[in-house]
């Protein structure tokens, strides 16, 4: 399963998982509720030198994972003008007009808002799902969070189908090429070899959820409230100085923008 994740020994990937999913939701929910371009702009630049100063990622990689951003930023801001619903900015200045197409100066500054309020959501759930490798996510919500682990096991078990199926589907589409099964071009050909693999890969599905439940159920899956752990998941005190050195620094941000008068107001902005 293709996932943003990978193993490195970096200052990030040493945190535990929780600790840096208490930083990426109070910036993610912030993201949501200004109304001002330079407090999503302030926190992309933030989060970007914690990828690459705590979390090593290389330059080269966080370009390639930011691009696709900047485009859909991009498309955002020149479509969004036009889609947006007048009685919000025919107040503002027109800055272009040809027919019953009409280009607002509020309808311009509010593109931008809600363009960087997206990439700045995007981009501070990276920290997380860069460095945070999923079997330790659900060790530290069934450990401190307290989250059932017969929910969270279940859970972290169903994942592991999808690399599997990814690779006997491949296997499915090898054999048949061997056997000089056809195909036709473009989404025919797509939809038929779905219909030749379905049957194989629902055998397979089958076969490895009765072994799994076999397995689960030989090691008493369930059978008892608490069950002990190989792996402890806890806050270590790098944890604890991420999280509160994190949160004093996006305070210092705001009442940084405030104090210069950057800072508006906080609600969630009407898309259209």
């Amino acid at each position: 399963m293709q996932t943003l994740y990978q193993p490195y020994d970096s200052p990030l990937h040493r945190l535990n998982p929780l600790s840096k999913l208490l930083v990426s939701i109070p910036q993610m929910t912030l993201m949501l509720l200004v109304s001002e371009p330079w407090t999503p702009l302030a926190f992309v630049v933030l989060t970007s030198l914690n990828l690459l100063i705590l979390g090593r990622v290389s330059l080269r990689r966080f370009l390639r994972l930011l691009w696709p951003l900047l485009v859909l930023v991009f498309l955002f801001t020149a479509l969004y003008p036009f889609l947006v619903r007048q009685t919000l900015v025919q107040h503002t200045p027109l800055l272009f007009e040809w027919g019953i197409i009409k280009l607002y100066q509020g309808g311009l500054y509010l593109a931008l808002v809600t363009g960087l309020r997206i990439m700045g959501l995007l981009i501070s759930s990276l920290p997380f799902s860069i460095t945070s490798d999923s079997a330790d996510f659900v060790r530290a919500l069934v450990q401190q969070a307290h989250l059932p682990y017969r929910i969270g096991y279940s859970t972290l078990a169903a994942f592991r189908f999808v690399p599997m199926l990814q690779s006997e589907m491949s296997v499915v589409q090898a054999a048949h090429r061997v056997r000089g099964v056809d195909s036709q071009p473009g989404w025919r050909g797509s939809l038929e070899r779905l219909r030749r693999s379905a049957v194989p890969l629902l055998t397979t599905a089958i076969r490895q959820a009765e072994r799994t439940a076999l397995a689960m159920d030989a090691r008493a899956f369930g059978a008892h409230k608490h069950r002990s752990y190989f792996r402890r998941m806890r806050f270590k005190t790098w944890d604890w100085i991420y999280i509160l050195g994190s949160w004093i620094l996006s305070g210092l941000i705001l009442l940084a923008l405030r104090y210069f008068g950057l800072l508006g107001s906080l609600h969630v902005l009407q898309i259209l």
